[in-house]
């Protein structure tokens, strides 16, 4: 299945913590990675970067894809590709999120839904690997 989401796993450095981005849902009722609809004719790698800034007002650098993550949501099945992405700056969003920033741990404990889990496990060992190449 052609993937139809896009969706990031945004991480930055805080001295030598590495920290990833964790935002809430549009109905506030859960926790979630920034993700969205891939508009036709955007590559996923676009959609992914713009659903970044939509919803959390974050610009950030794409730096691999990981996984594509399948799940059903209203009946429809979704496949979505998660991307790690560096944060790079804040600009000004529309979206009322609530954002947070924590280690790995606590980004894995607050995730609403098993597929977001899944793909920030993904991204924190795509990203152990590239520290272990530096």
């Amino acid at each position: 299945m052609k993937p139809t989401h896009a969706g990031t796993v945004v991480f930055r450095r805080n001295g030598d913590q590495t920290q990833f981005l964790v935002i809430s849902s549009s109905n506030g009722l859960h926790w979630v990675l920034p993700n969205g609809h891939i508009d036709p004719g955007e590559s996923a790698e676009t959609a992914a970067l713009r659903e970044l800034c939509e919803e959390a007002g974050i610009r950030g650098e794409l730096i691999q894809p990981l996984g594509i993550q399948y799940y059903e949501k209203l009946q429809k099945e979704i496949a979505s590709q998660y991307f790690l992405v560096r944060a790079a700056e804040t600009v000004a969003t529309d979206e009322q999120r609530v954002l947070r920033w924590e280690d790995e741990r606590a980004a894995l404990d607050l995730l609403s839904f098993q597929q977001t889990r899944s793909a920030l496990r993904q991204g924190a060992e795509a990203l152990r690997g590239l520290d272990r190449q530096t």
